[in-house]
Protein backbone atom coordinates (compact mmCIF):
# COMPACT_ATOMS: atom_id res chain seq x y z
CA UNK A 1 0.00 0.00 0.00
CA UNK A 2 0.94 4.15 -0.58
CA UNK A 3 2.15 5.41 2.78
CA UNK A 4 3.10 8.63 2.14
CA UNK A 5 3.75 10.67 -0.95
CA UNK A 6 4.98 14.89 -1.37
CA UNK A 7 6.04 16.87 -4.59
CA UNK A 8 9.04 18.87 -3.98
CA UNK A 9 10.97 21.27 -6.06
CA UNK A 10 13.12 20.16 -8.12
CA UNK A 11 15.91 23.04 -7.58
CA UNK A 12 16.39 23.48 -3.61
CA UNK A 13 14.34 20.77 -2.07
CA UNK A 14 11.36 22.88 -1.15
CA UNK A 15 8.31 21.01 -0.13
CA UNK A 16 5.00 21.88 -2.28
CA UNK A 17 2.17 19.49 -0.86
CA UNK A 18 2.12 16.13 0.77
CA UNK A 19 -0.63 14.52 2.38
CA UNK A 20 -1.44 14.99 5.51
CA UNK A 21 -2.80 11.91 7.12
CA UNK A 22 -1.26 12.69 10.50
CA UNK A 23 -2.84 9.50 12.10
CA UNK A 24 -0.45 7.67 10.27
CA UNK A 25 2.76 10.15 11.93
CA UNK A 26 2.91 8.08 14.23
CA UNK A 27 4.07 4.75 12.28
CA UNK A 28 7.79 4.05 12.16
CA UNK A 29 6.95 3.49 8.00
CA UNK A 30 5.94 6.99 7.83
CA UNK A 31 9.12 8.30 9.60
CA UNK A 32 11.49 6.48 7.70
CA UNK A 33 9.81 7.51 4.64
CA UNK A 34 9.87 10.93 5.59
CA UNK A 35 13.67 10.92 6.40
CA UNK A 36 14.07 9.30 2.89
CA UNK A 37 12.42 12.02 1.31
CA UNK A 38 14.77 14.59 3.23
CA UNK A 39 17.78 12.45 2.00
CA UNK A 40 16.37 12.52 -1.64
CA UNK A 41 15.35 15.99 -1.80
CA UNK A 42 19.29 17.23 -0.99
CA UNK A 43 20.14 15.17 -4.62
CA UNK A 44 17.85 15.60 -6.91
CA UNK A 45 19.23 15.69 -10.83
CA UNK A 46 22.31 12.82 -9.82
CA UNK A 47 19.80 9.66 -10.65
CA UNK A 48 17.91 10.47 -13.50
CA UNK A 49 14.46 11.05 -14.10
CA UNK A 50 12.87 7.78 -11.90
CA UNK A 51 14.35 6.59 -8.78
CA UNK A 52 13.32 4.02 -6.66
CA UNK A 53 15.09 3.93 -3.03
CA UNK A 54 15.03 0.94 -1.24
CA UNK A 55 14.78 1.52 2.83
CA UNK A 56 14.58 -1.28 5.14
CA UNK A 57 11.20 -1.23 5.92
CA UNK A 58 9.33 1.09 3.19
CA UNK A 59 10.73 1.77 -0.95
CA UNK A 60 10.80 5.42 -2.51
CA UNK A 61 9.66 5.69 -5.98
CA UNK A 62 10.24 8.91 -7.22
CA UNK A 63 9.88 10.98 -10.89
CA UNK A 64 11.31 14.13 -11.89
CA UNK A 65 10.20 16.42 -14.27
CA UNK A 66 11.44 19.98 -15.44
CA UNK A 67 11.13 21.53 -11.92
CA UNK A 68 8.91 19.36 -9.77
CA UNK A 69 9.79 15.96 -7.79
CA UNK A 70 7.07 13.71 -7.40
CA UNK A 71 7.90 10.88 -4.46
CA UNK A 72 5.31 8.29 -3.08
CA UNK A 73 6.82 6.06 -0.23
CA UNK A 74 5.02 2.44 -0.36
CA UNK A 75 5.50 -0.75 1.28
CA UNK A 76 8.49 -2.86 -0.05
CA UNK A 77 5.97 -5.39 -1.52
CA UNK A 78 3.97 -3.03 -3.40
CA UNK A 79 4.23 -3.12 -7.33
CA UNK A 80 6.78 -0.91 -8.74
CA UNK A 81 4.53 -0.86 -11.97
CA UNK A 82 1.58 0.74 -9.24
CA UNK A 83 3.83 3.10 -8.02
CA UNK A 84 4.76 4.70 -11.31
CA UNK A 85 1.77 4.81 -12.39
CA UNK A 86 0.52 6.82 -9.20
CA UNK A 87 3.03 9.53 -9.55
CA UNK A 88 2.48 9.94 -13.48
CA UNK A 89 -0.94 10.60 -12.67
CA UNK A 90 0.36 13.35 -10.24
CA UNK A 91 2.35 14.85 -12.45
CA UNK A 92 -0.53 15.58 -15.20
CA UNK A 93 -2.86 16.78 -12.59
CA UNK A 94 0.00 19.00 -11.15
CA UNK A 95 1.08 20.40 -14.60
CA UNK A 96 -2.54 21.04 -15.67
CA UNK A 97 -2.67 23.28 -12.19
CA UNK A 98 0.37 24.92 -12.04
CA UNK A 99 2.91 26.33 -14.70
CA UNK A 100 6.74 26.17 -14.06
CA UNK A 101 7.44 29.43 -13.85
CA UNK A 102 4.56 29.68 -10.75
CA UNK A 103 6.13 26.87 -9.09
CA UNK A 104 9.29 28.83 -9.36
CA UNK A 105 8.45 31.69 -7.74
CA UNK A 106 7.35 30.27 -4.53
CA UNK A 107 8.95 31.70 -1.77
CA UNK A 108 7.45 29.24 1.27
CA UNK A 109 7.04 25.53 1.94
CA UNK A 110 3.50 23.54 0.88
CA UNK A 111 2.49 26.62 -0.85
CA UNK A 112 0.34 23.86 -2.84
CA UNK A 113 -1.45 22.80 -0.19
CA UNK A 114 -4.57 22.47 -1.46
CA UNK A 115 -3.21 19.89 -4.05
CA UNK A 116 -3.51 17.43 -0.77
CA UNK A 117 -6.97 16.61 -2.09
CA UNK A 118 -5.84 15.32 -5.73
CA UNK A 119 -2.88 13.40 -3.65
CA UNK A 120 -5.25 11.65 -0.80
CA UNK A 121 -7.83 10.69 -3.43
CA UNK A 122 -5.99 9.18 -5.46
CA UNK A 123 -3.87 7.48 -2.93
CA UNK A 124 -7.22 6.09 -1.83
CA UNK A 125 -7.86 4.41 -5.11
CA UNK A 126 -4.25 2.62 -5.54
CA UNK A 127 -4.29 1.65 -2.12
CA UNK A 128 -8.00 -0.05 -2.74
CA UNK A 129 -7.38 -3.41 -3.93
CA UNK A 130 -10.90 -4.22 -5.91
CA UNK A 131 -9.96 -4.63 -9.42
CA UNK A 132 -7.48 -1.85 -9.39
CA UNK A 133 -5.33 -3.53 -12.37
CA UNK A 134 -8.37 -3.73 -14.77
CA UNK A 135 -9.25 -0.08 -14.34
CA UNK A 136 -5.80 0.73 -15.03
CA UNK A 137 -4.05 1.06 -18.52
CA UNK A 138 -0.88 -0.33 -17.54
CA UNK A 139 0.15 -1.52 -20.69
CA UNK A 140 1.85 2.02 -21.87
CA UNK A 141 3.55 2.95 -18.30
CA UNK A 142 5.25 -0.52 -18.33
CA UNK A 143 6.28 0.16 -22.09
CA UNK A 144 7.84 3.38 -20.76
CA UNK A 145 9.55 1.49 -17.20
CA UNK A 146 11.26 -1.03 -19.89
CA UNK A 147 12.59 1.54 -22.35
CA UNK A 148 13.87 3.94 -19.23
CA UNK A 149 14.15 1.58 -16.51
CA UNK A 150 14.37 3.61 -13.06
CA UNK A 151 17.83 4.22 -10.92
CA UNK A 152 17.72 1.71 -8.01
CA UNK A 153 19.73 2.59 -4.83
CA UNK A 154 20.44 2.15 -1.40
CA UNK A 155 19.75 4.74 1.64
CA UNK A 156 23.59 3.96 2.21
CA UNK A 157 23.93 5.87 -1.16
CA UNK A 158 22.28 9.13 0.11
CA UNK A 159 24.01 8.99 3.61
CA UNK A 160 26.88 11.03 5.00
CA UNK A 161 30.05 8.66 5.14
CA UNK A 162 30.48 7.80 8.73
CA UNK A 163 33.30 10.18 10.22
CA UNK A 164 36.34 8.52 10.52
CA UNK A 165 38.63 8.18 13.87
CA UNK A 166 41.24 10.71 14.19
CA UNK A 167 44.58 8.99 13.45
CA UNK A 168 47.03 8.19 16.91
CA UNK A 169 49.45 10.51 16.97
CA UNK A 170 51.95 8.42 17.91
CA UNK A 171 52.98 4.61 16.82
CA UNK A 172 54.90 2.42 18.92
CA UNK A 173 58.67 0.93 17.46
CA UNK A 174 58.69 -3.06 17.24
CA UNK A 175 61.02 -3.76 19.88
CA UNK A 176 61.20 -1.02 22.15
CA UNK A 177 59.12 0.60 24.14
CA UNK A 178 60.42 3.86 22.34
CA UNK A 179 56.97 5.84 20.38
CA UNK A 180 58.57 8.49 17.19
CA UNK A 181 55.96 11.25 16.79
CA UNK A 182 56.02 12.94 13.58
CA UNK A 183 54.16 16.30 12.46
CA UNK A 184 53.53 17.85 9.46
CA UNK A 185 53.31 21.23 10.54
CA UNK A 186 56.80 22.76 11.82
CA UNK A 187 57.58 20.26 14.76
CA UNK A 188 57.43 21.43 18.82
CA UNK A 189 57.31 20.25 22.05
CA UNK A 190 54.83 21.66 24.53
CA UNK A 191 57.41 24.50 25.46
CA UNK A 192 57.77 25.86 22.36
CA UNK A 193 61.35 24.20 21.49
CA UNK A 194 62.08 22.91 17.65
CA UNK A 195 62.65 18.86 17.32
CA UNK A 196 65.74 17.61 15.65
CA UNK A 197 64.72 16.59 12.03
CA UNK A 198 61.34 17.00 13.05
CA UNK A 199 61.19 14.20 15.22
CA UNK A 200 61.36 13.19 18.36
CA UNK A 201 61.09 9.90 20.33
CA UNK A 202 59.31 9.10 23.73
CA UNK A 203 59.97 6.89 26.56
CA UNK A 204 56.52 4.92 27.18
CA UNK A 205 58.23 3.76 30.22
CA UNK A 206 59.49 6.85 31.58
CA UNK A 207 57.20 9.45 29.79
CA UNK A 208 60.10 11.25 29.18
CA UNK A 209 60.73 12.78 25.96
CA UNK A 210 64.37 11.60 24.18
CA UNK A 211 65.99 12.84 21.55
CA UNK A 212 65.03 16.64 21.42
CA UNK A 213 67.57 19.53 20.21
CA UNK A 214 66.73 22.27 21.74
CA UNK A 215 67.22 26.03 20.00
CA UNK A 216 66.80 29.54 21.42
CA UNK A 217 64.99 31.77 19.66
CA UNK A 218 66.96 34.60 16.98
CA UNK A 219 68.99 37.25 18.67
CA UNK A 220 66.97 40.55 18.55
CA UNK A 221 69.04 43.77 17.61
CA UNK A 222 68.95 44.75 21.58
CA UNK A 223 70.87 41.27 22.42
CA UNK A 224 73.24 42.16 19.56
CA UNK A 225 73.78 45.59 21.55
CA UNK A 226 74.25 43.78 24.64
CA UNK A 227 76.87 41.36 23.36
CA UNK A 228 78.36 43.90 22.09
CA UNK A 229 78.42 45.74 25.11
CA UNK A 230 79.36 42.44 26.70
CA UNK A 231 83.17 42.50 24.73
CA UNK A 232 85.01 45.54 26.53
CA UNK A 233 83.91 44.33 29.83
CA UNK A 234 85.66 40.81 28.90
CA UNK A 235 88.85 42.65 28.06
CA UNK A 236 88.88 45.09 30.68
CA UNK A 237 88.29 42.25 33.48
CA UNK A 238 91.31 40.18 31.58
CA UNK A 239 93.26 43.28 31.92
CA UNK A 240 92.26 44.30 35.84
CA UNK A 241 92.67 40.16 36.13
CA UNK A 242 96.30 40.22 34.60
CA UNK A 243 97.62 43.42 36.82
CA UNK A 244 96.13 42.56 40.18
CA UNK A 245 97.73 39.00 39.57
CA UNK A 246 101.25 40.26 39.07
CA UNK A 247 101.24 43.13 41.66
CA UNK A 248 100.03 40.54 44.23
CA UNK A 249 102.04 38.15 46.36
CA UNK A 250 101.43 34.95 48.21
CA UNK A 251 104.60 35.35 50.05
CA UNK A 252 103.96 38.93 51.40
CA UNK A 253 101.79 38.47 53.90
CA UNK A 254 100.27 42.03 54.31
CA UNK A 255 100.88 42.67 50.59
CA UNK A 256 98.16 42.63 47.72
CA UNK A 257 95.87 39.21 47.68
CA UNK A 258 96.18 37.58 44.36
CA UNK A 259 92.31 36.87 44.80
CA UNK A 260 91.17 40.01 43.21
CA UNK A 261 92.70 38.93 40.24
CA UNK A 262 91.22 35.87 40.19
CA UNK A 263 87.81 36.97 40.68
CA UNK A 264 88.04 39.33 37.77
CA UNK A 265 89.41 36.15 35.77
CA UNK A 266 86.57 34.06 36.86
CA UNK A 267 84.17 37.17 35.64
CA UNK A 268 85.60 37.59 32.48
CA UNK A 269 85.24 33.49 31.94
CA UNK A 270 81.66 33.54 32.78
CA UNK A 271 80.93 36.13 30.33
CA UNK A 272 83.44 34.94 27.68
CA UNK A 273 80.79 31.87 28.13
CA UNK A 274 77.94 33.83 27.98
CA UNK A 275 78.70 34.82 24.84
CA UNK A 276 79.89 32.05 23.73
CA UNK A 277 76.38 29.96 24.45
CA UNK A 278 74.57 32.71 22.42
CA UNK A 279 77.06 32.45 19.19
CA UNK A 280 77.44 28.49 19.34
CA UNK A 281 72.97 28.24 19.62
CA UNK A 282 72.67 31.33 16.57
CA UNK A 283 75.15 28.94 14.49
CA UNK A 284 73.28 25.91 14.73
CA UNK A 285 70.20 27.50 14.51
CA UNK A 286 71.30 27.73 10.67
CA UNK A 287 71.81 24.74 9.37
CA UNK A 288 68.20 23.06 10.58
Amino acid sequence: MIVYACLSRLTDGTPLSATTDYANDADQRVREGKRCVKLLSKNFGKFGMRICLQAEEVTLHCVVDECTAYMVVCEPTYPHILAFSFLDELKKEFNVLYTPSVVKSVRRPYAFIEFDTFLQKTRQKYNSSRALASRLNLGEMTNDLNLHPPSYIKLHHLEPPPLLPPTPPATPLSGSGVVLARSSSTPSTPNGALLYNGAATKDTSTGLMVGITLRLKPVPWCGWLGLVLVLPCILLDMYRGAVAISMSSLEEVDGPSPWHGIFFLTEMFLQTTQVFILLYYIKAAMYY
